[in-house]
């Protein structure tokens, strides 16, 4: 892949961010229930390994998730617990007997946490390939090729674990955005906001309606404007309190920029590491 086109191709990003803005943030309209489920990044990234766990398995590569062995990897918390009940509740898991500890439950991962999942990758690797980071038709193959699904979702742990590691100890936009309930649909809406308004950066002031938002997205109007204020604070938005206009600064879009880049060549890597695998087995 040629990484080095790609991060001087002002034109190419724009456009994978456009994409990554217009197509990811509409899955979170109107639902409120998968944004309280998976609105935290600690969930999230939760429900990504248990899914990782449970195809590592399908492909006869690893055991069975357990909530012991998420928690291993990822801390004890009585966060996880009640999230793992909260998704079996919802049917996006399911908990049956460990064939081998009859005191630990083993955990499925159903079709609506795959799917959800898949669907999100998918967006991704377009970005990625319109971004220059992946060959045209890798996003199909995701989509229409369940093996390469299958052994795409198990080769992500690296990648998760990236991203995990990123947003713990980062200190850009998208990881301070993403510490909060939400925070990146937040930023995908900033985002999206900037690029559909036309003009130089400097002078991309545009109106955000924030009550709008915050409804579509199923949170408090009060926590997305201490989200706002926040990052005016942080020196990552502009607001004018005059005309209830905002801008996102040269240090937002070069922090998220740094970070699609990085995120998309993973996902790109992980491509890679599915197709290298497949020859070598054949």
């Amino acid at each position: 892949m040629d990484v080095l086109r790609a991060r001087l191709d002002d034109q190419a990003y724009e456009d994978a961010i456009r994409y990554c803005a217009n197509s990811i943030l509409p899955m979170h309209f109107g639902e409120k229930l998968i944004n309280k489920i998976f609105g935290r990044n600690l969930q999230s990234h939760a429900a990504g390994l248990l899914a990782v766990m449970h195809c590592e398995a399908e492909l006869g590569l690893g055991e069975r998730p357990t909530l012991t062995r998420i928690q291993a990897e990822m801390g004890r918390s009585r966060t996880l617990s009640s999230f793992f009940a909260l998704l079996r509740f919802a049917r996006f898991i399911e908990a049956i007997d460990h064939g081998e500890d009859r005191r630990a439950k083993a955990l499925l991962a159903k079709p609506p946490l795959l799917d959800g999942l898949k669907t999100w990758l998918s967006h991704h690797m377009t970005c990625a390939e319109v971004a220059g980071l992946l060959p045209t038709g890798s996003t199909h193959r995701l989509k229409s090729d369940e093996e390469f699904a299958l052994r795409y979702i198990a080769a992500a742990r690296l990648m998760f674990d990236r991203v995990r590691e990123h947003m713990a100890n980062g200190r850009d936009a998208w990881s301070w955005f993403d510490a909060f309930d939400c925070g990146d649909r937040v930023a995908l809406a900033l985002l999206r906001a900037h690029y559909e308004h036309p003009g130089e950066q400097e002078t991309r002031w545009f109106l955000l309606e924030t009550r709008q938002l915050a409804e579509r997205l199923g949170i408090s109007h009060s926590h997305l404007r201490n989200v706002m204020n926040g990052a005016e604070v942080r020196g990552f938005v502009l607001q004018d309190r005059r005309t209830h206009h905002m801008a996102l600064t040269p240090q937002m879009l070069d922090d998220i920029r740094d970070f699609h880049f990085s995120f998309w060549g993973w996902v790109a890597e992980t491509a890679d590491q599915v197709e290298s695998g497949r020859q070598t087995a054949s």
